[in-house]
């Protein structure tokens, strides 16, 4: 019976939450709050007794995303424009070998080795258990297949693991330093 005192406050707390993101989406698109008529983007989140005043809001966010001269717009990161690469190999060498071979051909800016991943698989119709090492790689999206090619060529299975999932997003300086270290199809470097 004591938890029928909380049901009572549910809707003021969705209330509360449902206007709060209409608020961050309204505050995020500040050319949208511009369009209301004023007395409704001024209290378009009203909820126990608090009026949000999401011009002002709107303002003060843009304020702060777009810095000084709009350094958060030029830090910006086209999503799947850069790739995380999985390779498995049997061993440590066989993972150390192909990862710097990968760097020193500038193929990608990072690969992380780790060690003693399991693998249960079916090969040849056969349920399969092996230690193996695991090598996570970061590159650009456009030389995945180059990477590819040189993993087959150069890796001790007659099948390489080699799979590619699109980085959406994350850490904008990482990401950047990903790009500017691993040079473009067209490039000379």
């Amino acid at each position: 019976m004591q938890n029928l005192g909380c049901v009572k406050f549910l809707p003021y707390r969705w209330l509360f939450a449902s206007n709060l993101c209409i608020a961050i989406a309204f505050a995020s698109t500040s050319s949208v709050t511009r369009s209301l008529p004023s007395n409704t983007s001024s209290r378009l989140c009203r909820s126990n007794q608090h009026i949000f005043d999401i011009q002002r809001s709107a303002s003060k966010m843009s304020d702060k995303t777009s810095g000084a001269g709009g350094a958060a717009a030029a830090e910006s990161y086209q999503a799947g424009s850069n790739s995380v690469v999985f390779i498995t190999t049997p061993d440590r060498e066989s993972a150390k070998k192909l990862a710097h071979s990968i760097i020193e051909r500038r193929l990608a800016a990072c690969v992380n080795i780790v060690p003693q991943i399991e693998s249960i698989y079916l090969w040849e119709g056969k349920v399969n258990e092996d230690n193996e090492y695991l090598m996570m790689i970061k590159t650009r999206t456009e030389r995945v297949d180059e990477l590819s090619k040189f993993v087959r060529e150069n890796h001790p299975y007659s099948v390489a693991e080699v799979i590619s999932l699109p980085i959406q997003n994350g850490n904008l300086p990482y990401l950047k330093w990903i790009t500017e270290t691993v040079p473009g199809l067209g490039s000379k470097d």
